[in-house]
This record gives C-alpha cells, sequence and structure tokens, in this order.
C-alpha cells in the first residue's frame, strides 16, 4: 500500500517541471527514458492514438505538454528518485495546469505507518512547487482538473482527520 501525496500547480511550463524534478528525483540519472510513452486525452476524454509514442527525454513531455494545454496525461517515474521515495508523477490536466507526486510506502521498515513521512514530504511538496494546494491519499489517481482536484482535497482532508 501507498500513500499519494499530490499538489496542484498553474505552471505547466519547464521551469515549474525542472524544479519539481530536480528536487524529488536524480535529474541526470533519468535520461535517456527507457520503455515510456504518452497516452493521451483530449478534454472530452477522447485518447489520441498517434500520440501514444516512445519518449527518450524529459523535453519531449515538456514539449507535447506546452504545445497542448489542454490535453491531459501523467508521466510516471520509478527510477533515479530520491531513495526516500517509491515513485514520483506529472499528471498534465485539461485545465492547463500541473499536479505533482509523489508517493511513498504505507509502512516503514518497522511495520510503522509511514503517514508522518508523508506529512513531511507534503509540506516539503507545497514549498517546493510555491503552492498551499496539497493532500494526501491512498493509493488514489490524480485529478484531471483544477474542480476535481479542490474536490479530492476536500474528501481526502476529511478522511484523515
Amino acid at each position: 500500500m501507498f500513500y499519494d501525496i499530490y499538489c496542484l500547480s498553474r505552471g505547466r511550463d519547464a521551469p515549474t517541471i525542472e524544479r519539481f524534478l530536480q528536487h524529488f528525483c536524480q535529474r541526470k540519472q533519468l535520461e535517456p527514458l527507457v520503455n515510456q510513452w504518452l497516452q493521451v486525452r483530449t478534454p472530452e476524454g477522447r485518447f489520441l492514438d498517434e500520440v501514444e509514442r516512445p519518449l527518450t527525454t524529459v523535453a519531449e513531455v515538456i514539449t507535447y505538454a506546452t504545445a497542448h494545454p489542454t490535453h491531459c496525461f501523467v508521466w510516471y517515474q520509478l527510477h533515479a528518485v530520491r531513495a526516500d521515495l517509491h515513485s514520483v508523477l506529472l499528471k498534465f490536466t485539461t485545465d492547463a495546469q500541473l499536479v505533482c507526486g509523489l508517493c511513498v510506502t504505507a509502512w516503514d521498515s518497522r511495520e510503522e505507518d509511514n503517514l508522518p513521512q508523508a506529512k513531511q514530504l507534503e509540506a516539503e511538496l507545497r514549498q517546493v512547487m510555491g503552492t498551499p494546494n496539497s493532500y494526501i491519499a491512498v493509493e488514489y489517481t490524480p485529478a484531471d482538473s483544477e474542480a476535481e482536484f479542490e474536490a479530492d482535497r476536500v474528501m481526502w482532508r476529511i478522511l484523515n482527520e
């Protein structure tokens, strides 16, 4: 089981994405990307088959995201992440925003709840990304839009209290 820590950023641009990757990944070790591709949905929810193509660089992800601000897709990274993380993700939303996500195991090596670490990471994520809009979930997919993110944030805040 995993805790997913998400924040919403209005910055769907190279500096925002690179700030996230530099802080939470071993950035130089991310590339070349291996066995990764984009699977993109339009705001209407239709998948674009022609976009299912291999990726070799983070720049390709950024270029597509900025050229198509309303296309929705998620990019996961399991390799070259910080040692205290299981994975990271970037979810490009239908309303030209970005959900940044961190994933950690729910139980530490002593079989104790890892929620305190998740809360520390949430605070760190908010600080690095410059946004107060965040939440911690349990194995939950990131939102497709700001409205969905806000509904999820409220739901998870109530569940975590």
